[in-house]
């Protein structure tokens, strides 16, 4: 039904059964000695997923810098007569704002575009504080450039398939709402609820969120409040809680919308797990095969 987990890559998958190890300790492309880069000639890593540099702790690395310098050497590669960074964009934006003219660095002689983008994203993962899109949108790389499952990526870098699931999950909110998500005006938990299928119009009720200062528990209630006023009002058949439980317990699972349409005389019900596409189908599958 999907198509088979492809393997790691040489090189990625040394990196993330040790997501703690150094770069340069993993890899076979060396990078030669330390030596003075002019800044003017360092640009962008091009495959950075992350968008979003807080002002405020540059500012304060760059007052750092200029008491001590940079402290360890950036990792660069040659790219058309120019450097791009491989590691150490803080730093490099840093040493601007403290008005260096260079900057230590490290520099790889031949690295390809795969091999730099699968750094840039392991890197960022690794980091306490990307936004919850960044993290996302670093999986969904992963996910597109080496067709793993989220079961991979769960193995690969220890942590739980749900965590990953979950995560990628807050890439369905509409632009607006992921907005508001990396300005830190909305946590992942209460982004995750306006997921809920009672609620028809995320960027609203995110807005109403937002305005009125709710916590993930109250978002939470907005969502249960909007599934009774949106029903028919019918009681007769009204779900267990430990049913409910069960049903919510597998939609943080496979990450969809999950019904159970009970009978009227009897305890006989059918289980409706809902899908967007073959892909979300195949995802599916997966998790279920992976917990059997």
């Amino acid at each position: 039904m999907g198509k088979k987990s492809m393997g790691l890559g040489r090189g990625m998958g040394e990196i993330l059964r040790d997501h703690s190890a150094n770069i340069e300790d993993i890899t076979a492309e060396r990078p030669g000695a330390a030596t003075k880069i002019s800044l003017r000639h360092i640009e962008a890593n091009p495959f950075q997923p992350r968008r979003n540099f807080n002002e405020e702790s540059l500012l304060e690395l760059a007052e750092n810098i200029k008491l001590h310098g940079v402290l360890q050497p950036i990792l660069l590669r040659k790219n058309a007569g120019r450097y791009q960074i491989v590691s150490g964009e803080r730093r490099v934006r840093a040493a601007r704002i403290a008005g260096l003219s260079e900057i230590e660095a490290r520099v790889f002689d031949l690295l390809s575009d795969k091999t730099m983008a699968e750094w840039a994203i392991i890197e960022n993962i690794q980091r306490e504080d990307l936004s919850a899109i960044e993290t996302a949108n670093s999986y969904q790389q992963l996910l597109e450039m080496h067709s793993y499952t989220h079961e991979d990526l769960a193995t690969r870098l220890n942590k739980s398939r749900t965590t990953i699931t979950n995560s990628l999950r807050l890439l369905k909110l509409p632009e607006q709402v992921k907005k508001w998500i990396e300005e830190g005006k909305l946590s992942a938990g209460t982004a995750r609820s306006l997921l809920s299928p009672n609620i028809k119009d995320p960027e609203k009720t995110a807005r109403e969120i937002i305005e009125k200062g709710l916590s993930s528990r109250e978002a939470e209630s907005i969502a249960q409040e909007k599934k009774k006023t949106s029903g028919p009002g019918k009681t007769a058949n009204a779900i267990d809680p430990d049913l409910q439980n069960f049903l919510n317990l597998l939609q943080n699972t496979f990450g969809t919308k999950v019904e159970c349409k009970v009978g009227k005389k009897s305890q006989e019900g059918t289980l409706v797990i809902h899908y967007s596409s073959y892909e979300d189908l195949t995802r599916i599958q997966q998790a279920i095969s992976a917990s059997i």
